[in-house]
């Protein structure tokens, strides 16, 4: 594949993994109040609850083997990207912004939470430089593929907010669902799911994580919290977690 293919396809699927956060943050923050109802409500449930299950669907072996049987191993990750972000593009046209008010902020509150809300978004931004976010999106492997580099096996990382808590990017994001200074019933309605979500694939999202890394990451759930951060930073010596993952492969 040629230099300026590869470059555009890398840069065209960061654009389709990336838009449609942003497109939340802006959704979340410009959320109006609607003439929906109980029915509207139900429609976008469905919406979400669709969006969250082939996510999840799409996460599991079965799926992955699937897909890897129609594309190749090194593209495996990369459809699941983009099937998740157009799936959530699809949830956040469709949404129905519903009837009512939860709460109404204004003057210097409104301004604080507001304050509060960005910080939740730069946070999460902030969060993305400790981890190898091309690896995330799957093109990593896909550049290893290019260059015929077998694939790297996972790395244990706990650097900056990972050092205080296991998932501080998700941490950011239901932050960024509450602190509205707005909070419409339709916004409502998605922080709730939003988070109950988060909340779920992250049991299943442990689960793989401490089959993937075994002691190591058995030692950091140990040590740090999942969702409250620590108070200092966790630190650990990489020649132990060598000799453990020695330990384990021996």
């Amino acid at each position: 594949m040629h230099r300026i293919t590869v470059y555009v396809f890398i840069d065209t699927i960061r654009i389709i993994a990336d838009v449609p956060l942003f497109w939340v943050f802006y959704f979340l923050y410009f959320q109006k109040e609607g003439s929906g109802g109980v029915k509207a409500a139900g429609i976008n449930a469905v919406l979400f609850v669709t969006f969250g299950f082939l996510h999840s669907v799409l996460a599991r072996n079965f799926s992955k083997q699937l897909i890897e049987k129609v594309v190749g191993a090194e593209l495996v990750r990369i459809v699941h990207v983009v099937v998740s972000a157009i799936s959530l593009s699809v949830v956040l046209f469709l949404w129905s912004p519903i009837s009512g008010v939860v709460w109404r902020t204004q003057g210097v509150l409104y301004w604080v939470l507001t304050l509060f809300y960005l910080a939740c978004i730069g946070g999460l931004i902030y969060t993305t430089r400790f981890i190898d976010y091309l690896e995330f999106l799957g093109l990593r492997t896909f550049l290893r593929k290019m260059k015929g580099k077998p694939t790297k096996p996972p790395v244990f990382s706990a650097k900056g907010p990972y050092a205080y808590c296991r998932h501080p990017m998700y941490l950011f994001l239901i932050g960024a669902f509450w602190l509205a200074p707005e909070m419409t019933y339709g916004r409502f309605e998605f922080a709730f799911l939003g988070t109950l979500y988060l909340i779920i694939g992250t049991y299943f999202e442990e689960r793989n994580l401490r089959e993937e890394l075994s002691e190591i990451y058995e030692r950091y759930r140990a040590n740090v919290p999942m969702w409250i951060p620590r108070l200092t930073p966790w630190k650990y010596e990489s020649n132990e977690s060598k000799n453990i993952i020695e330990s384990v492969t021996n």
